[in-house]
């Protein structure tokens, strides 16, 4: 009696390898290049056609893609884990580099500023409910959830992780973004042109390209990937 063929499982269609080649050589350029807080690592995706509606998805990362994380409260709560660094909340006005590069908490009960020096690149705030008592580990969770964008055009980035990651963690989450944003975008990884990591200041690292693609078509996807490029450095600054 012969057995049923066994149906071979589809190859991915991002190998591993690549993700860790470029992750070494990232972390490779940034360690030669360190600043005072670690820079974060972006993913980036270029479609062949932008979404005729605006397209916002969450990614959920294993690992949080920020080196720190922060409260700005006036009450501090009795159970601080000792991971979270307290600010005033006189911070708001003007968050400093190092504490933009991370996640920052704000009490609900405070007022976010919506414009003023420091306003722009403030990195990703998030409220909190400091009666909650889980609203640490719910922080947590959320840190490791990233938000992939498209409004306009065809390339945006998503954070992936920072430089003090180890290689390991940093490979897991570009895998996992790369899997979950490849699954939400419209038509799936037939829409997908190319993939690329990246630092704010570091050249864009290949990842994967889609097959078939010619001269034409890749001039105009490093034009969208370097109007991407100009924007993280806004960013960072």
């Amino acid at each position: 009696m012969s057995s049923a063929p066994v149906s071979a499982q589809p190859k991915p269609r991002l190998g591993r390898e690549a993700v860790v080649r470029a992750v070494e050589a990232l972390l490779r350029w940034l360690k030669h290049h360190p600043s005072p807080a670690p820079e974060p690592i972006y993913l980036l995706v270029t479609l062949k056609s932008a979404p005729v509606r605006r397209f916002e998805h969450h990614l959920r990362l294993p690992h949080s893609p920020f080196p720190s994380i922060f409260l700005v409260a006036d009450r501090l709560p009795d159970d601080l884990p000792d991971d979270i660094e307290v600010l005033p909340s006189s911070a708001l006005r003007s968050l400093p580099a190092v504490v933009r590069r991370g996640l920052v908490l704000v009490d609900r009960r405070l007022k976010i500023p919506s414009g003023g020096k420091g306003a722009k690149g403030r990195g990703r705030i998030m409220p909190v409910d400091l009666a909650d008592p889980a609203w640490a580990t719910s922080a947590r969770e959320a840190a490791c959830c990233v938000e992939l964008r498209v409004e306009a055009g065809t390339c945006r980035a998503v954070r992936v992780g920072h430089a003090a990651m180890t290689q390991a963690d940093a490979v897991e989450n570009v895998v996992a973004a790369v899997e979950a944003a490849a699954a939400c975008v419209p038509r799936k990884w037939k829409n997908v042109r190319a993939l690329h990591l990246k630092a704010p200041e570091s050249v864009a690292l290949p990842l994967y390209s889609a097959p078939g693609s010619d001269d034409a078509k890749d001039a105009k996807r490093e034009v969208a990937a370097t109007a991407e490029q100009g924007r993280l450095k806004r960013r960072k600054r």
